[in-house]
């Protein structure tokens, strides 16, 4: 049966230098450390080994069969440590690591490649592990420890730590050709008469679409079709004659190709904010380090917008 050696790291440091040197005294110099000590040294290692791992060879020392394969080890030993150690300090300094990203369907089109350049550019070390769904899961996902950093729609309550980036308009829109447009000036209850490709009822964009009618005495909008992804699915939307309720950020990407059209109207405009949301507490430090990350380059944007300088990722 094997036992357990009770060997410090210091002490095959200092035998690694003697083998190296091959002369105590030499070694004594390199070290700063007394002959005595170093002696001490040896002496503890050989009672742990239980075998000589020097013999005299005129002047100096010479590993025996035993102290080459133990230098062998030993070296093994100090590289990993020292290869470990440093990981810690570069997994400490944000450096290396794995963030968990939540992301809902609008900042996964705008914030999230700007994370990705981010970590690319400034921590490549760090790897991203991203999920894609409405707020509402991703900050159930934070509650079950799934994920470390949300970046989405930011809302003002207390149960995290949110820091908000940019503006997002959120409006009635519908494909260029609908009826709607053909019809007039748009009053609210004129869109009741068409159905709607809506977010599911626990999306806060949905909550805050049927306040606005139940606030006018009116019915909520009739949702024929309801998704967690509604930027998803434009080619939908611009082939029927639902209406919808999506970013303007979404309207104005290409990916829409120009199909949708905003049905202007000052009641169901509404305005939110996107950045991140991440918990209470102390942070991995990945996370830190990408939090950081984000902050700086909001502000260096920031500072080019009023500088009238277009910002860059």
């Amino acid at each position: 049966m094997g036992y357990e050696l009770k060997i410090e790291i210091r002490d095959l440091r200092y035998f690694e230098t003697i083998a190296e040197l091959g002369h105590l005294g030499r070694a004594a110099d390199v070290l700063c450390r007394s002959q005595p000590a170093l002696t001490k040294c040896l002496h503890r290692l050989e009672n742990e080994i239980g075998a000589a791992l020097f013999e005299r060879k005129g002047r100096g020392l010479e590993l025996t069969a035993v102290g080459r394969e133990f230098y062998i080890r030993a070296s093994k030993i100090c590289e990993t440590n020292d290869r470990y150690l440093s990981d810690m300090r570069e997994f400490v300094a944000g450096s290396v690591g794995k963030v968990r990203v939540g992301c809902g369907p609008i900042t996964a089109d705008y914030l999230l490649p700007i994370i990705c350049n981010l970590v690319l550019r400034h921590a490549p070390n760090v790897s991203l592990e991203i999920m894609i769904n409405t707020n509402y899961f991703l900050k159930e996902q934070i509650k079950q420890d799934r994920l470390d950093l949300i970046v989405g729609v930011v809302t003002d309550d207390d149960e995290f730590r949110h820091q908000a980036f940019i503006d997002d308009i959120v409006v009635v829109a519908a494909r260029k050709g609908h009826p709607i447009f053909q019809s007039g000036p748009v009053k609210l209850r004129n869109l009741l008469e068409y159905q709607w490709i809506l977010p599911t009822t626990l999306v806060a964009s949905r909550k805050w679409l049927d306040k606005v009618f139940l606030a006018h005495k009116l019915h909520r909008p009739n949702a024929h079709i309801e998704t967690n992804s509604l930027p998803s699915i434009h080619d939908v939307i611009g082939s029927t004659d639902l209406l919808c309720f999506l970013s303007r950020l979404t309207l104005d990407h290409p990916k829409t190709r120009g199909m949708l059209k905003e049905v202007e109207l000052a009641e169901t405009t509404m305005v939110r904010k996107l950045g991140i949301t991440y918990p209470h507490g102390s942070l991995m430090p990945a996370t830190a380090r990408l939090i950081d990350l984000l902050n700086q380059h909001h502000h260096a944007h920031m500072a080019t917008v009023v500088g009238g300088t277009p910002a860059t990722t």
